[in-house]
């Protein structure tokens, strides 16, 4: 059977940046993806929510579906619900956990002999039972879950409650309770990757195409914090960036490792090196470095610092990504993080602007008396290779939020007639919705036009059309100099005034 991956059917979108190089909560279907693992053992039926783009409005939502734990090491998903839903208490999220309790588990498991008490058992430490792997035994006789008990974690004490159905129906006998325990290490790079068999089933980061056929939400910010940081995944994740579906494009926020593949640790001056020897260059992606220790003793990748505070001004703003989560605050952060060995330091911005940010890395700041998620370059950004693109994150993300919307919205206009005034329709619409970016200013200029190129002509034959959409994007404040020098012009007022004293 031949295929044709370049066949077009449907509103499409592209991106040409090359005009961009100098001469010599929210409502939107916008959606904020995490990549990872989350303790999906602790809810009923979690073996579902594998593989699975699941969307969360809040931390009741992610125990429900995903479990929560404070071991955000093992269940790294934990970090962006306590981010997002806690501290922030911002959504929707979508979360795409790997971990499945059918196969990550270890090789022995859990047992406890517990008589009723009122009715009821409870299995304490129980954080890494498998909960619908429980088996409860009364006298040699195997109790049905939903007939004769039910069983629930729960988050604040971690521990399982066994409760009987009806009266009686748990017996008064001691129970032989035995249970599964999931082991999150048996988690593999290879597991967060997945794979695709290019024809709809996909599984850890290829999921992402899943997202907006099974939620609605277009797919247009992703991250891994915990996971980002392997090269091999970070690939994978940008790779899985661009034409999402054939339609969406994705901005990454990923993390840089604070050691090396020897267990070496990455500084300031090797940091630069080691993001281009490992390719996170990337104009779609931000990259940070290195991770923070929190004022509550955790530790905090700056991408899910940064993807909260983005999501935070998404909301804000009206769901459209015109402010980049640089200069946004960020009272979580004590301090940067670069290891147990790296201590007794102190990190100005001057340092932070000096060795990460001219290299197209962001970070964390201490600037105007506040902690800041402190950079607005994107991971192609270096002192030999800027652009009005790189230098300004929200430059090429504005080009994708405009020509994800018009996918989003015009897909009612596919396959039907196109008279000339439907075209023209088309063309005032869009203008319109440019001219309201324009009054905002999240853009600067914003011409929307119809393609009647020679070549735009001769594909009008087969229905394809083109609007091109002329935008500048609004740039950011790079930096602010207050430049402060001597003059003697005042003193001819003063002497004035002295002469009229006398």
């Amino acid at each position: 059977m031949a295929e044709y991956p370049g066949f077009k059917h449907g509103t499409l979108g592209e991106i040409d940046t090359t005009g961009a190089v100098p001469a010599n909560r929210g409502r939107s279907k916008m959606g904020y993806v995490y990549f990872g693992t989350a303790p999906v053992h602790l809810v009923e039926d979690g073996a579902k929510n594998v593989n699975k783009p699941i969307v969360c409005n809040n931390m009741s939502d992610a125990r429900k579906y995903l479990g929560y734990s404070d071991n955000w090491a093992d269940y790294t998903l934990c970090e962006a619900m306590y981010m997002h839903f806690e501290r922030k208490g911002i959504g929707p999220v979508i979360f795409i956990n790997v971990l499945d309790p059918a196969t990550h588990t270890a090789s022995t498991g859990g047992s406890a002999t517990l008589t009723p008490s009122n009715g009821r058992v409870t299995i304490v430490n129980a954080e890494e039972a498998v909960l619908d792997s429980l088996k409860v035994v009364s006298d040699g006789t195997t109790l049905v879950k939903g007939t004769h008990y039910t069983a629930s974690y729960d988050f604040t004490k971690k521990v399982i409650n066994i409760v009987e159905k009806t009266s009686g129906s748990l017996g008064t006998t001691a129970l032989s309770i035995t249970w599964t325990k999931v082991d999150p290490s048996a988690v593999t790079e290879a597991n967060v990757i997945g794979t695709t068999d290019g024809y709809g089933l996909n599984t850890g980061i290829y999921a992402v195409k899943n997202v907006y056929t099974t939620t609605g939400y277009i797919p247009a910010f992703m991250a891994a914090p915990g996971f980002s940081s392997i090269p091999n995944i970070h690939n994978v994740m940008y790779l899985n960036s661009q034409k999402i579906n054939g339609h969406w494009n994705a901005k990454l926020f990923v993390d840089m490792p604070i050691l090396d593949t020897q267990g070496n640790p990455i500084t300031l001056a090797t940091a630069p090196t080691w993001k281009e020897s490992n390719g996170y260059n990337h104009d779609n992606e931000k990259v940070y470095f290195p991770i923070t220790k929190g004022t509550d003793g955790r530790t905090y990748h700056i991408s899910c610092l940064a993807m909260a505070n983005h999501q935070e001004l998404f909301i804000q703003n009206g769901g459209i990504p015109y402010m980049s989560d640089s200069n946004t605050e960020c009272p979580i952060i004590e301090n940067l993080y670069f290891g147990e060995g790296m201590t007794n330091r102190v990190y100005d911005d001057e340092i932070i602007n000096r060795c990460l940010n001219a290299n197209g890395i962001n970070s964390a700041a201490y600037v105007g008396g506040r902690w800041v998620i402190w950079g607005m370059f994107a991971g192609s950004y270096n002192q030999d290779n800027a652009d009005n693109v790189n230098v300004n994150d929200t430059a090429l993300t504005m080009m994708y939020y405009v020509t994800n919307d018009f996918q989003h919205r015009r897909n009612i206009d596919i396959d039907k007639p196109m008279p000339i005034n439907a075209v023209k329709s088309i063309v005032a619409e869009e203008q319109a919705r440019i001219d309201a970016l324009l009054g905002i200013g999240a853009l600067i200029y914003g011409k929307v036009v119809l393609d009647a190129s020679a070549q735009a002509r001769s594909d009008v034959y087969f229905g394809d059309f083109r609007i091109l959409f002329k935008l500048t994007t609004t740039p950011l404040a790079k930096s602010l100099t207050a430049i402060a020098y001597y003059t003697a012009e005042g003193f001819v007022a003063y002497i004035d005034a002295m002469t009229e004293a006398a």
